[in-house]
């Protein structure tokens, strides 16, 4: 089916005419094809697990992944999709943006551009540089990707040097005390850290010092990956170098090393103004959320020889870090506050935020508690609207065949709100996304009023338990995209989370609740193991009208290190006895900086469902059908009319130097064929489709902040052979103003008709983005001509769109 949907681009439907599209209805009469959904990417969703950034992508029809880049790593992804048949032609402009839900503060947008016929690119960017893995959706009408240690507290592992080896001078120093360190602590310190702890001695001024360490450590990479590791539970950790006189072991014995000169546990003295100007802009940042740039300021602060303000840079700091979600450092701080400063001024709301804190250590691990700027206690409110204008107007000049009309003439109005709350023990969430289209055209398709997100979510961060009802949309756990309905996660153990939810699917966010259609999903998530792998089961039973509608069982796994990553995915129907979804991709680092990259994709398309039976019928209801065949047979239908499919990709990609990058790929898809029955036509099997790509982009070539890439593509099928070559350029015009040309041109050939045909795809973006908010307006045209057997036709495609966003 995805075969022939490429029959449907913008360029074919106009060009092949009365012919072609008889030919289009024969071959793909099984399935019911959308003319062209409005959007592709419902809502995103945003949302945090420990140090983990979620991010739920929801289409409105089915895409499939094609590869991304770059591999893992970044400030914001490129995943080219492939548009299913149920898409039909998507009547967007290139440059939609979604509205985001939760998390605006991190995942700062998402933009879905058109590419080459039969693709978009959806883009993803988010504030951080960081790791990041994905997965697919059993149904692929969602996509999932995870920001790894995205927030802070990221892991560690190290090599530690026995102390018979030459002693490197590394080591971390985790605490320092003027009281003796016990035998408790060294040995809870090896416990966490898994390497040998020790105490050392320093004189000071006549004051004997005790410090709390590891080490010594092999090299300056691993002394720097432990420190990051210890800083999860010794906030005020620093790195040694040098700095051993007397050490005592964890095993009580002792290590001396007298040729070591004696240093101060501290940094270097700044100035009083250095100092000042630290506090200030410290301050500035918690004004500004910008938490880590806080923590980072206020931690040198607290690294100073004792002075003026610094009691208030402790204060603060601990504050910084608990409105970052780090609540195990913010405690250590609040703590060692009123260790350094038992009758400082501050004391009295130190002691109110650590009893606020004391349940705060359990919070769920894969609950979907949004973290991003909500550490405040009591109510905050937040959200954005948008608004967009699009226009477009189709013209075809054919023999006994002229088409001049306009086709869209709409405005698209999209608001999201998020209420929150936040107590000493209970955390609520209340969301409402929803849209509405404005129709003006005569005798268009009509206003359209969409709802995907109505929920309320209460977390017990006390017992690990976050449950949320209302619509909602969950592209993990065997689920299939937006249901009405429960949603449960508890979270047993530490690596070890259970979910249960139970409701009604939905179908399309423009419908309106319905209980035909019942489900009912239990699943478990185990790990991350080591930070480096996960895996979750689940299983689903789902009702139609009473019959058994879908039955399945699965499994999901996640393998993750830098530079290699591989991703599972298996979705078993047990009462249809089949085999829904099963996929295998995943990426990996070779020599010479090439990155490889892959897809193995086999599915049902769509998945296998009761439901499935009534495609292609002239009712629409299950009891309906059950007048005109027997139940046998609707199951028979059933599977009749679900199509499998297979999609096969590889990708090479190599940076050339600092500014470029290249990219190849290849992409093979097969459909299988569907018997005639029900009076539904058969569809022939589609032969193997083969496509290969060459990209090579361009970053900073000509000025800071510019973006070229030049596309080349051929495609070849039993239906048509396609020749494609594209140039897009984003380029700074002033502050937060970019410029983006494209020019695409296709050449097809099609085998039904012997036809020649070219297409011209110009178009231009002006946007200006500034945080989460943005405006911006696109001009496009595509003009189309056709050369059959002694005739030729002609098609034009003239459009433009201006929109905004605001949050608040």
């Amino acid at each position: 089916m995805a075969r022939n949907t490429e029959l449907l681009t913008t360029a074919s439907i106009k060009g092949r005419a009365l012919a072609a599209i008889t030919l289009l209805a024969s071959v793909v009469s099984s399935t019911t094809l959308a003319q062209g959904v409005t959007r592709l990417v419902d809502t995103v969703d945003v949302s945090a697990a420990e140090r983990n950034v979620n991010i739920y992508l929801q289409f409105n029809c089915s895409l499939r992944y094609l590869s991304h880049s770059p591999a893992d790593l970044g400030k914001e992804v490129t995943v080219r999709m492939r548009l299913g048949a149920d898409c039909g032609t998507p009547q967007f402009i290139g440059g939609e943006r979604p509205p985001l839900v939760g998390g605006e503060d991190f995942v700062r947008s998402v933009r879905v551009e058109d590419s080459v016929p039969g693709e978009v690119l959806i883009t993803i960017g988010w504030k951080y540089e960081s790791h990041f893995v994905w997965a697919p959706t059993t149904d692929g009408r969602g996509f999932r990707f995870r920001l790894l240690d995205a927030l802070p507290a990221k892991p560690a592992s190290v090599r530690i040097q026995e102390f018979d080896q030459p002693y490197s001078g590394l080591a971390v120093n985790l605490d320092s005390s003027r009281n003796e360190f016990s035998q408790t602590d060294i040995d809870a310190a090896s416990a966490f850290l898994g390497l040998p702890a020790r105490v050392s001695t320093l004189e000071l001024e006549g004051v004997i010092w005790y410090r709390l360490r590891v080490g010594p450590i092999a090299n300056d990479r691993d002394a720097k990956r432990l420190l990051g590791k210890a800083k999860e539970q010794y906030p005020r950790a620093w790195l040694g170098i040098d700095d051993d006189e007397s050490v005592t072991m964890a095993d009580g014995g002792t290590l001396v090393d007298p040729s070591v000169a004696a240093t101060v546990p501290v940094d270097p003295p700044l100035s009083d103004a250095e100092r000042n100007a630290l506090l200030d802009q410290a301050e500035t940042a918690l004004r500004k959320k910008d938490y880590p740039k806080a923590v980072e300021l206020l931690t040198k602060l607290t690294r100073q020889p004792e002075f003026l303000q610094r009691a208030k840079a402790q204060e603060l700091l601990g504050l910084a870090r608990e409105r970052s979600g780090q609540l195990a450092h913010a405690k250590a701080e609040y703590e060692e506050y009123l260790r350094r400063y038992p009758d400082g001024e501050a004391v009295r709301r130190i002691r109110s935020r650590l009893r606020a804190l004391r349940f705060a250590g359990r919070a769920g691990k894969r609950g979907t508690r949004d973290v991003f700027g909500a550490f405040e206690h009591g109510w905050s409110f937040r959200g954005g609207a948008s608004q967009l204008y699009r226009w477009e107007r189709f013209t075809l000049d054919a023999p006994e065949v002229a088409i001049d009309r306009q086709s869209q003439n709409a405005v698209y109005t999209d608001g999201d709100f998020i209420s929150q709350y936040r107590g000493d023990r209970f955390d609520f969430i209340g969301r409402v996304t929803a849209g509405f289209a404005k129709d003006m055209l005569t005798g268009g398709p009509g206003d359209e009023t969409r709802v995907s997100y109505a929920y309320a979510e209460l977390s017990d961060r006390e017992r690990g338990l976050t449950g949320r009802v209302g619509r909602q949309a969950r592209n993990a756990e065997g689920l299939l995209g937006t249901f009405d309905g429960l949603h449960l996660s508890y979270q047993l153990k530490p690596s070890v989370t259970v979910n249960a939810a139970a409701g009604f699917p939905v179908e399309s966010t423009r419908q309106s609740p319905t209980t035909a259609r019942q489900f009912v999903g239990l699943s478990a998530n185990f790990g991350p193991f080591n930070d480096k792998w996960d895996f979750g089961t689940f299983v689903v039973g789902q009702q139609y009208s009473g019959d058994t509608d879908r039955r399945a069982v699965g499994f999901e796994g996640r393998y993750f290190v830098p530079g290699r990553t591989l991703i599972a995915l298996v979705d078993f129907d047990t009462y249809f006895g089949t085999l829904n979804t099963a996929v295998l991709m995943g990426n990996w680092s070779l020599p010479a900086r090439w990155t490889l990259s892959f897809n193995l994709d086999h599915r049902n398309a769509p998945v296998l469902t009761t439901r499935n039976a009534l495609i292609g019928q002239p009712v629409a209801t299950l009891a309906e059908l059950r007048t005109l065949f027997s139940d046998d047979e609707i199951r028979q239908l059933a599977e009749d009319r679900t199509v499998l499919s297979d999609l096969y990709t590889v990708s090479l990609a190599r940076p050339l130097g600092e500014r470029f990058q290249l990219s190849l790929d290849a992409y093979a898809t097969r459909y299988a064929d569907t018997p005639a029955s029900g009076g539904v036509a058969a569809t022939p099997e589609s032969g193997l489709d083969m496509t290969y790509q060459l990209q090579l982009f361009a970053a900073s070539w000509l000025r800071s902040g510019d973006l070229f890439s030049l596309t080349a593509r051929h495609q070849s099928s039993d239906a048509f052979d396609l020749d494609s070559v594209g140039l897009a350029a984003r380029l700074p015009v002033a502050q937060n103003w970019r410029l983006g040309p494209r020019l695409r041109v296709d050449m097809r050939t099609t085998r039904v008709d012997a036809a020649d045909e070219i297409l011209y795809v110009p178009a231009l973006r002006l946007d200006y983005q500034r945080g989460p908010s943005w405006f911006e307006f696109e001009a496009g045209a595509e003009l189309g001509q056709r050369d059959i057997p002694a005739d030729k036709e002609k098609s034009r495609r003239y459009y433009f769109g201006i929109g905004y966003r605001f949050n608040f």
